[in-house]
């Protein structure tokens, strides 16, 4: 089956007799399946051998080895992410998901793997943009945090929602949209390529409102799994692994001056 159709994909070894009797021991599971989105680089995206990668995809597969269970990815669009959680169509949600109160109030959250990041606004080298006052459009990814600020916080400005990154920032290169509002990780794969043509527009923008850090999603119920997932997450901070994901996705979560 190609790799560009959603599917339930393999992340982890079958589950042996062992790893049974691990997440017995944890009380969840031994298959577990992950709500992830189709495409988000550097945290899931598909790489020039057509294999789908990335952060979040490595970072699962090292808590489901430390956990011994069998974990299945669940590819699809990211505002159906927490629905299908819900709906119990998954078990969890590893997709760079922002910890927001307001999503607080639907799932529980691990603590955070990825600090706090801000959003920025991207523009073409050539806009003649001296200031995020002047904006009259801005796109965004539809379902996101993103969008969320925005329409909190930025009034009077016309908000074109899309259904990836990607897809907006065609819009941008096209001049159909005068910015692209997006996490400053994200952003990165743009803004340190020359040859895409664009710079941040303004100042980095943190706010709670736009994320308190990256974490794994559960089901208010499923305490067990949530304990068990904050002891992986704890461990790989301890040991380094998580430092070293970090590393080689390009991803730096350390604050920046404002």
């Amino acid at each position: 089956m190609s790799y560009i159709k959603k599917m339930l994909t393999a992340c982890a070894l079958g589950a042996s007799a062992l790893s049974f009797a691990q997440a017995n021991a944890n009380n969840i599971p031994s298959t577990l399946t992950i709500g992830i989105e189709d495409g988000y680089y550097p945290y899931e995206y598909l790489n020039e051998q057509g294999q789908f990668t990335g952060f979040d995809v490595e970072l699962i597969n090292y808590i489901c080895a430390d956990l011994g269970v069998t974990c299945k990815l669940d590819r699809g669009a990211f505002e159906g992410l927490i629905p299908n959680l819900l709906f119990k169509k998954t078990d969890m949600v590893v997709s760079a998901l922002s910890i927001t109160d307001e999503r607080k109030k639907r799932v529980n959250f691990t603590s955070a793997y990825i600090d706090p990041i801000p959003g920025v606004y991207i523009v073409n080298n050539n806009s003649p943009l001296k200031s995020v006052s002047e904006l009259k459009n801005i796109g965004v990814q539809q379902g996101t945090t993103l969008q969320v600020y925005l329409q909190e916080h930025v009034p009077n400005v016309t908000l074109r929602t899309y259904p990836s990154f990607d897809t907006a920032m065609l819009d941008l290169k096209g001049g159909r949209v005068q910015t692209v509002f997006e996490s400053l990780d994200v952003a990165n794969k743009y803004l340190k390529d020359p040859s895409q043509r664009v710079k941040v527009l303004g100042q980095p923008v943190y706010n709670p409102m736009i994320s308190q850090g990256l974490g794994i999603a559960v089901r208010k119920e499923d305490t067990a799994l949530l304990e068990a997932l904050n002891k992986s997450i704890a461990k790989l901070k301890a040991d380094g692994t998580l430092e070293k994901l970090k590393e080689k996705y390009g991803i730096d979560d350390k604050p920046l001056e404002q």
